[in-house]
């Protein structure tokens, strides 16, 4: 088989205008996300050295920062966390958020072995346990990495 010359004369053009599209693509979101880090440092600044003026012994630096996460994913429709973890918990009466984030990757056919994404989905799952907790509609067994959840106990029914 006779070897083509490469690269190919007359696809070069458009692939090198399409790089150059590209770059230039990067280059402006690179310009318009430095500037918004330049303006979030300044108002950290600021808000440091007020913080100063009302503590003169607090340290800024040694405030870590809030872990924030991402916006909700496209992968589970509204509401369908809850259903998971109401479903789970009916099954099997009490779980935790790694079982969780393990249930919801077999109903979806996520690959296993994504452990980012195992991860992000145990979080996610952990902050709805603890939003159900404070509406009064789960428990919360244990603490730590072994904290298991069952729902809460109702009330019984007052009688006059």
């Amino acid at each position: 088989m006779p070897k083509l010359p490469l690269p190919l004369p007359d696809e070069q053009p458009v692939a090198v205008n399409a790089l150059r599209n590209k770059r230039a693509e990067i280059l402006g979101d690179l310009a318009v996300h430095q500037a918004a880090i330049d303006q979030l440092r300044a108002d950290l600044i600021h808000v440091d050295a007020v913080m100063r003026l009302f503590d003169p012994e607090t340290n800024p630096e040694d405030i870590a920062g809030k872990r924030r996460l991402p916006p909700r994913t496209e992968i589970f429709a509204r509401g369908e966390y809850t259903r998971i973890i109401y479903d789970s918990i009916r099954k099997r009466g009490t779980i935790s958020a790694n079982e969780l984030s393990d249930i919801a990757m077999a109903a979806k056919g996520m690959p296993e072995s994504d452990r980012a994404l195992r991860h992000d989905l145990a979080n996610r799952f952990h902050n709805m346990l603890h939003h159900l907790r404070r509406r009064g509609k789960l428990t919360k067994i244990g603490h730590g990495p072994g904290v298991r959840w069952k729902l809460a106990p109702k009330e019984p029914d007052l009688i006059i």
